[in-house]
Parts: C-alpha cells; structure tokens; sequence
C-alpha cells in the first residue's frame, strides 16, 4: 500500500507544473521536462496564456546557451502568442524583445540584423517604462543589453538595469545567486563602458 501511495504522489507531483525553480532559471533536462510538460499544454488549449509565456522563456533561455534557429523562432511564436492574449504584460514584452535581438544572429543581411536588434530593444524598452520595478524584467534587459556587441551602445542600459535590480533586491527577496550574479555582471558592464566610452 505504501508503495502505490509513494507512486501515486510521484506521478501526481510529476504531472503538475509546479516546478521549484524559477522558469527562467531551468536548465538542462529539468528545463526540457518543463518544455514537454507546457507544449502538452498548449496543445491542448492553444490559449493558456501562461503555458506559452513559460514555453517561451524555457526555449529563449536554452538559445541563450545554444543558439539554435529553431529554438529562438519557437520562443518567438510562442511569446507572441501570449503577448497577443495580454498585451499589457511586461514580461512577455521583455522575453520576445530579447528573443527577437536572438535572430539577428541567424542573419547575414547587415539590414535584416539591425532590424531585429532595434525591433527587440525597442521592446525592451518599452516593457522596462511599463514596469520599471519588476526585477524579471530589468534583468531581462540587463543580460540582454550586455550580451549584445559593444558597437551597439547597450552596455549602460545594462549597468542601469543591474544597479536598479540590486536596489529592488533591498527590499525584497532576491535569490544570493541573482544578486551574485547581478553585482559580477555589473562589474562586466561598468569595466565595457570605462574601456570602450
């Protein structure tokens, strides 16, 4: 009895999408498991308005580490698809903006790759105006402004972004590794801006 008690709670705790971790912060194959499970989802309601915006952050993060066309066209769709169900949310704006920066890897066309930097900053932009305290958010556009080349002139959005995240942070609960995280890539950022402006 106790085994099918055991077995019933791992099925019924595996087939929830109650993850632990932060969706943002999923990797490897806990992040894969998570995609499957948010996929199955919209399949069956392509309106699950969460589903899609977790769908695409889990698919935006894995292109952060290796990006992959497909991946990154994935997440663009799926974003959309959320931003088009709540116009107004902040974060799927500051996903599908970073995400949209992603394409212009994929480019050989100067122009094609300007466009979708700019299209993506600009809705970074705008999501940050839309919610300037909402710590996703400014870290979004934080990573997002430091990954891209210098020449750009992103760099001080990103140190804007990870001092702002660290004053939020002391007033609320951010994790020890993000406020690490924040305070190295700060220095990263700070360092890029002394050598290069």
């Amino acid at each position: 009895m106790k085994t099918k008690l055991a077995i019933f709670c791992i099925w019924l705790f595996s087939s929830t999408f109650v993850f632990a971790t932060p969706i943002e912060d999923l990797r490897g194959d806990e992040a894969k498991a998570a995609l499957r499970q948010y996929e199955t989802k919209i399949k069956e309601n392509p309106n699950d308005f969460e589903a899609l915006k977790s769908a695409g952050i889990i698919l935006h993060q894995l292109s952060r580490i290796h990006a992959n066309q497909q991946q990154v066209s994935m997440s663009e769709s799926y974003l959309k698809s959320a931003l088009t169900l709540h116009d107004n949310d902040s974060e799927a704006m500051a996903w599908l903006g970073s995400i949209t920066t992603m394409k212009a890897i994929f480019e050989s066309d100067p122009g094609k790759k300007t466009f979708f930097v700019k299209s993506g900053t600009r809705l970074l932009d705008k999501a940050i105006q839309k919610a300037p305290d909402n710590t996703v958010v400014r870290l979004t556009r934080a990573y997002n402004s430091l990954e891209l080349p210098v020449f750009l002139m992103r760099t001080k959005f990103a140190v804007e972004d990870f001092k702002h995240y660290l004053v939020l942070c002391k007033s609320i609960n951010c994790s020890k590794e993000h406020i690490a995280a924040a305070n190295t890539k700060l220095a990263e950022a700070e360092k890029i801006l002394a050598d290069n402006f």
